[in-house]
């Protein structure tokens, strides 16, 4: 009977074991996943003010430039239009040399960000 016993001990405490192990495993999940959306927010945060601020600056700059090249040629609408031509071939070489190198850069970054284990 004895043996009955001390198998019976071994399985509560196992079971016993089994229990606290997973509420601690919950607790570090828990904690991990709001670490990582932490930081993951404070990102995103940052990134959104710089670019806020970023835009405006570059806003302030291309009236700028248009004003200037209106007056240059003596036509403020031609001034404004060579501003935005400008801006778009700009933007299709960075698309065409940097695009996937930008891809591959954030996914790189959300990649450390999420998977990391500590």
């Amino acid at each position: 009977m004895s043996s009955l016993k001390k198998i019976g001990s071994v399985t509560t405490e196992s079971i016993d074991n089994s229990q606290e192990y997973l509420k601690h495993s919950w607790e570090y999940y828990k904690l991990k996943l709001f670490m990582h959306t932490a930081e993951l927010s404070i990102g995103t945060v940052k990134f959104v003010f710089f670019s806020i601020l970023g835009m405006m600056a570059i806003g302030l700059f291309s009236i700028a430039l248009a004003i200037y090249l209106g007056n240059l040629l003596e036509n403020l609408a031609l001034g404004y239009v060579l501003t935005g031509t400008l801006y778009i071939v700009v933007m299709f070489i960075v698309y065409a040399f940097f695009g996937k190198k930008i891809e591959k850069r954030i996914i790189k970054k959300l990649s450390k960000t999420i998977l990391r284990d500590e």
